[in-house]
């Protein structure tokens, strides 16, 4: 990578100035689809409608979707079972929401008790 190489992608990854992406993938100790359905439902009641959030999608890992091996390495992350995917306006209202009282007293104590893992992926638009 030549020195304006460089300089352009630390440039993009420096910006945060777009739509954040905010995915979270939750493993859970009780997998019934009593238990799947009511952390789809919490998420549904605590997690949209913040404001600046764009969108909000509450769903189930996909099982056996076929995937063409282009690289050895490549294969379908289904170690989770329930996904909620948010699109916010900017940063600030990712923050807002992050430290709002539905989601950090509500959502989390009443979810996490069900929680195995959980990895939240976070990506900015350039």
């Amino acid at each position: 990578m030549d020195v304006s190489t460089k300089s352009a992608a630390k440039g993009i990854l420096s910006t945060g100035n777009g739509r954040i992406h905010h995915s979270i993938y939750i493993t859970l100790k009780d997998k019934s689809e009593a238990a799947v359905r009511k952390q789809l439902e919490l998420g549904e009641k605590y997690l949209s409608d913040h404001p600046g959030e764009l969108s909000f999608f509450a769903t189930v890992v996909a099982r056996n979707l076929t995937r063409h091996k282009q690289v050895a390495y490549l294969f379908n992350e289904d170690n989770f079972d329930v996904a909620f995917h948010m699109i916010w306006a900017d940063a600030k209202s990712h923050d807002a929401y992050q430290v709002s009282d539905a989601h950090v007293n509500h959502f989390i104590p009443q979810s996490n008790p069900n929680w195995v893992k959980i990895r939240v992926f976070d990506s900015v638009e350039v």
